[in-house]
């Protein structure tokens, strides 16, 4: 990430002017939240002042907190939004007539220049990929569950590797071993499916994740070297044990929203590791 040099208060009495949400994201569940959706209503050299737009129940135990914020900002027409992240701490927590939180947080020490969530690209290390498997898939006649062109072995000895992952695809590389394989000869278009077990405790619920994806992107000069490829998510699905059939809904707006939590778990647990 990168620091942005403008004065806080520009950017922020820009947020407030275009009524930016501000996402609050906190280290741990204070009495049961781990984000909270804000309005900025203001920011001063005394800290910035937001108020969640559900209700939650706030009390001293919320001061002292350190936080994570998340907003957006069009600084030049013309332009795209631009995201931005900061550090923080609770200076005071109250709730108002209605219920909903209003808190004060410290200024921060500095903005970053950010990703949308649903963009953030990550590494996983092998301790977050419990398991990990990939097939080819025909719409006819769907895929061969006994006959993965990769598994968790090949990630564990390095043959394969996820470079990367979103919650709209992911980039895979593969090594010229495994390559010279006829099952992993693919092009551009061709469909596969993913299975992947991810490990992250912080995120309730199973993590247990099915994707169809389309190939898109391919780097791999002839058979026998390694392979280089992106593929996006187009559906996910559940395996129906009863019948034993997948059933899948497509993607919808390009990302799979369970993801998206573990993954920005996981870049802010590299955020802080570049700042300790």
């Amino acid at each position: 990430m990168t620091a942005h040099p403008e004065p806080h208060s520009r950017l922020m009495d820009e947020a407030i002017a275009q009524r930016s949400r501000c996402f609050l994201m906190l280290p741990k569940p204070v009495t049961g939240i781990r984000e909270l959706n804000c309005a900025i209503l203001e920011s001063t050299p005394q800290g910035i002042v937001l108020e969640s737009a559900e209700k939650a129940t706030v009390g001293s135990h919320w001061v002292g907190q350190p936080v994570k914020g998340y907003f957006r900002v069009v600084v030049q027409r013309g332009q795209g939004a631009t995201f931005y992240t900061f550090d923080s701490r609770i200076r005071e927590a109250t709730a108002n007539a209605s219920g909903q939180a209003r808190l004060r947080v410290c200024e921060p020490a500095a903005l970053f220049i950010g990703q949308r969530r649903k963009s953030l690209r990550v590494e996983p290390t092998l301790e977050h990929l419990q398991s990990a498997f990939f097939w080819r898939y025909d719409a006819q006649e769907g895929f061969k569950m006994d006959a993965p062109i990769l598994t968790e072995k090949d990630f564990h000895t390095g043959v394969a590797r996820l470079a990367n992952i979103s919650a709209g695809g992911l980039r895979l590389c593969v090594r010229a071993s495994k390559t010279s394989q006829q099952a992993m000869q693919v092009k551009l278009g061709d469909r596969l499916v993913i299975h992947l077990e991810l490990l992250e405790p912080r995120v309730p619920g199973p993590h247990e994740f099915w994707m169809v994806a389309r190939v898109c992107y391919t780097r791999a000069e002839r058979p026998g070297q390694d392979l280089s490829l992106g593929v996006e998510f187009l559906a996910n699905g559940v395996l129906d044990a009863a019948v034993g059939k997948m059933r899948w809904k497509p993607v919808v707006e390009h990302v799979i929203p369970e993801l998206t939590e573990i993954f920005f778990l996981w870049d802010l647990d590299k955020y802080r590791e570049s700042m300790a």
